[in-house]
């Protein structure tokens, strides 16, 4: 009877340190094998010359490699839609910017059902950059200010062009903000992409455009763009010459950010660690260094921090675009 004893009393102490010992902790071992990052956009772009630079330095913090996969498609719905359905495991992951919240609003002002949400697919890990576009026009125009730009089309209104990188796209949007915010309008000229607007200022083919600073701070520098305001809250370093619109008193303030979003229902404890990763990223001398040769600024936001400010962007865009669909129905477009 006393080894039966024994033997139970043994029993217990072993269940007794199974049930308090600690259970593997869900993603402990993240990553255990490569990650991958789709860009929804062509290579070359933002999306390259930012997450490129990202995915090198975290593979240092991550132990495993992290492969940028360009799927462009459908203004960026064919990407988005790869992710939003990939498994919520952490080895799928989404470059996303303001471009992507443009197409999804214009979707929704269509009465399409878009593809995804923002923010019912996605969990937000963090922010690379936030950046504000440059209102920008030939070198030798007769505008030298904004306040030039301002009178002559408030003068003349639906008589000069801009033009920006695709129709509805985040560099259209904030012209149709400048506009609507000095209370005049101008004709559209819409291109495949940021490239062929810029030719088309440096042409004179339209009269101004806004765009970015990595594509556009090269060619004011070189003379061939002069850059009449930023649309932003602060000056750039990269250009401190040149005004902000909210320092010449013009509610017209767009930024264009770029982050890393993960497919909803990820596990708490793999964001976790994406969210620290990117947290330390950002902070490192040649990731700063890549971004800021490129004339941008890194400015990080936090998961939660990208989805207030994607919410409040989207408010906007929605109501640019309700405003741009009411002038159409009264013109008979």
């Amino acid at each position: 009877m006393k080894k039966d004893r024994t033997f139970n009393l043994a029993a217990m102490v072993a269940l007794l340190i199974l049930c308090i010992a600690p259970l593997p902790v869900e993603g402990a071992e993240y990553p255990s094998r490569p990650i991958t990052i789709v860009s929804p956009a062509p290579p070359g772009g933002l999306f390259d010359t930012v997450g490129r630079p990202f995915a090198m330095l975290a593979e240092k913090h991550l132990g495993q490699p992290l492969m940028i996969v360009n799927k462009p498609g459908a203004t960026m719905m064919l990407g988005g839609r790869l992710v939003a359905d990939a498994a919520p495991d952490g080895y799928t992951l989404l470059l996303s910017a303001s471009a992507m919240a443009c197409a999804l609003e214009w979707e929704m002002a269509e009465g399409r059902k878009p593809p995804f949400t923002l923010l019912n697919d996605f969990i937000p890990i963090g922010s690379f950059v936030l950046t504000p576009p440059l209102v920008i026009v030939p070198y030798d125009s007769p505008w030298k200010t904004l306040n030039d730009l301002i009178r002559d089309t408030k003068d003349r209104p639906g008589s000069y062009a801009f033009c920006s990188g695709g129709l509805y796209g985040n560099t259209h949007v904030p012209v149709e903000l400048l506009l609507r915010a000095i209370g005049t309008k101008a004709r559209h000229v819409p291109y495949q992409g940021g490239g062929p607007c810029l030719s088309s200022v440096v042409g004179k083919h339209v009269d101004f455009g806004s765009q970015f600073p990595g594509s556009t701070i090269p060619l004011v520098r070189g003379k061939k763009l002069r850059a009449l305001a930023v649309q932003g809250n602060k000056r750039l370093q990269s250009a401190p010459d040149i005004p902000t619109v909210k320092e010449l008193g013009i509610d017209a303030v767009f930024y264009n950010w770029l982050g890393l979003l993960a497919p909803r229902k990820t596990p708490v404890p793999i964001v976790a660690k994406l969210r620290e990763v990117t947290a330390k990223v950002v902070k490192e001398k040649p990731f700063i260094d890549a971004i800021e040769s490129q004339g941008d600024e890194v400015h990080t936001m936090t998961g939660d921090e990208l989805a207030k400010h994607w919410a409040s962007e989207s408010e906007t865009i929605a109501r640019i675009y309700e405003q741009i669909k009411r002038e159409e129905k009264s013109s008979g477009k």
